[in-house]
């Protein structure tokens, strides 16, 4: 691991991440990109597109990133709905991990590295072509005391990861719960699919699903689509109800919707 080398990389994520934030500040702007960076705004009305053309909006800007810092929680989730908040915090718990890794690392592992015989001292005269392996695990000698200090560094970064997993994902849920009982019902919430519909002689395939959910769950049950091969669109619906199936891990032979 050679020092050029890691400069090298590092000038080279730097530069991508610096293309992709001014990419972003002046397609977001776009009046053609609404859909994908503002639909909810879109969606509530809140903004509206501005087909003049605008100098300002290809000249990048930085001023977002503060503004997304300083958001609390509740206003994240009421201006850009759960997702964005679920986002924010994934961020946050990342940069958590780094930091704690990186204070082990640099306090506890470095040093001892250092300390080891096993490969030649770095040349600070040629620097940029010198290695840094000997900062590394690779100094420390084979069945040396100090590689206990590596394995219970594992151990302690490992339990305080988990422990965050199970912090974020407790709050999530109950972020998500919450969210759920606020938000209005939909229809989506209450339908379920049946498959191998029995069909009585003289009648529909509609006709026999709905006397006999009318009959025996008349308290529950609203109304219900008949999905069916016959053209090319409802082909799709079916592809993409085969799809759900799948993923759930069940097959339907005769895709039938019920809004319970």
């Amino acid at each position: 691991m050679l020092v050029s080398a890691i400069l090298t990389s590092v000038g080279i994520n730097s530069a991508l991440c610096v293309l992709f934030l001014v990419l972003y500040s002046i397609l977001k702007k776009q009046p053609s990109y609404y859909e994908v960076y503002v639909p909810r705004l879109l969606a509530e009305g809140s903004s509206k597109r501005r087909s003049r053309f605008n100098l300002e909006r290809l000249i990048p800007s930085t001023g977002w990133l503060s503004k997304a810092w300083k958001l609390s929680e509740d206003e994240l989730l009421s201006s850009s709905g759960l997702d964005a908040v679920v986002y924010m915090r994934t961020i946050t718990l990342c940069l958590k991990v780094f930091s704690f890794t990186g204070i082990i690392g640099m306090l506890i592992l470095l040093p001892v590295n250092c300390t080891g015989t096993e490969l030649q001292q770095v040349d600070f005269a040629d620097l940029y072509t010198s290695s840094l392996d000997v900062f590394t695990i690779s100094n420390v000698k084979s069945g040396s005391k100090l590689l206990w200090i590596h394995f219970s560094s594992v151990y302690v970064v490992t339990i305080f990861i988990c422990y965050l997993l199970y912090y974020e994902y407790n709050y999530i849920s109950s972020k998500r719960i919450a969210y759920f009982y606020s938000s209005k019902p939909q229809a989506d919430q209450f339908t379920i699919l049946v498959h191998s519909i029995p069909v009585s002689a003289g009648s529909s395939v509609s006709d026999s699903v709905e006397s006999f959910f009318t009959e025996y769950h008349p308290t529950t049950y609203l109304s219900h689509t008949v999905l069916r091969r016959t053209s090319k669109v409802q082909s799709l619906i079916v592809s993409s109800v085969f799809f759900f199936a799948h993923y759930c891990h069940q097959f339907f032979s005769f895709p039938l919707f019920l809004h319970i």
